[in-house]
């Protein structure tokens, strides 16, 4: 790898997706240099990737779901997700807590409502029915939760953020692409293919179908003049990450298939 010895997070997942397009539709693609981390003056494109038959230009981006979802995310893991671990092996079913998005307030006491939680998960959870949603307050909490407990083999607590509604997410992910075709459009004349990378890791929030539809909405018509291809990097498992590419002009004229069918057989 050329560039620095401790790679981004992002550097991962765009090495993972030129294995992908090597094993797919480029034969022989390997990444040759990473320009933006050679490039000290100005921003540039993240990874320049080749094969016996052209050259790629990649530029990475991460998009959330819904507005500063990640502060949001960020905030909620602080104030009660680490429960999910603590409590291992100390509850006896399979309780699935559901809490809004963007629900933990800023100007909490986060410990407070930490110990409120689990005070009420060890104490009061024992007497909940079985198989019945319920939505509780909590002295001590101020937002409301669903819950739901069950018998199972997998007991333990499971957290779930739940949607909202997202009617800007087009707009928002157009204003990203936008701004990396602009980098990408450098490598016009020197390489065959223009390419962003878009990243999402909301496995509750996202998938597939939402992002072949957002970018549709956006660029219905054509694509900026430094883009070529949109691929979308699903990466909200702890497995590999998996890739689709959404532009429109590629998927106008492909056969229908599964999402899993078109893993194999992506179209170009």
């Amino acid at each position: 790898m050329t560039g620095e010895s401790y790679p981004r997070p992002e550097d991962r997942v765009i090495e993972a997706f030129v294995g992908y397009l090597a094993n797919t539709l480029y034969p022989d693609l390997k990444i040759t240099d990473w320009p933006d981390k050679r490039n000290s003056t100005t921003s540039d494109i993240d990874a320049v990737a080749k094969s016996q038959v052209g050259c790629i230009a990649i530029e990475h981006t991460s998009v959330d779901t819904f507005p500063d979802q990640r502060l949001h995310d960020s905030r909620f893991m602080k104030a009660i997700g680490c429960l999910e671990d603590e409590l291992t092996g100390m509850v006896d079913c399979r309780l699935r807590v559901i809490i809004p998005f963007g629900t933990v307030p800023t100007g909490i006491s986060w410990e407070g409502v930490r110990d409120e939680f689990r005070m009420w998960i060890l104490d009061e959870v024992p007497q909940l029915p079985f198989d019945k949603w319920t939505i509780v307050s909590i002295d001590g909490i101020p937002f409301s939760l669903t819950v739901h407990k069950s018998i199972s083999d997998l007991p333990g607590l499971f957290l779930i953020r739940s949607g909202v509604e997202n009617e800007d997410f087009s707009e928002r992910l157009k204003l990203q692409v936008d701004v990396k075709a602009q980098k990408l459009a450098k490598y016009r004349n020197s390489c065959n293919l223009l390419v962003v990378l878009i990243e999402n890791d909301d496995l509750a929030n996202m998938s597939r179908g939402k992002m072949i539809k957002a970018v549709e909405e956006s660029y219905h018509q054509s694509l900026p003049h430094g883009i070529d291809r949109i691929w979308y990097a699903d990466s909200s498992s702890s497995g590999p990450v998996l890739f689709w590419n959404v532009t429109p002009v590629s998927r106008r004229n492909m056969p229908l298939m599964t999402g899993m069918e078109e893993l194999k057989r992506p179209p170009e």
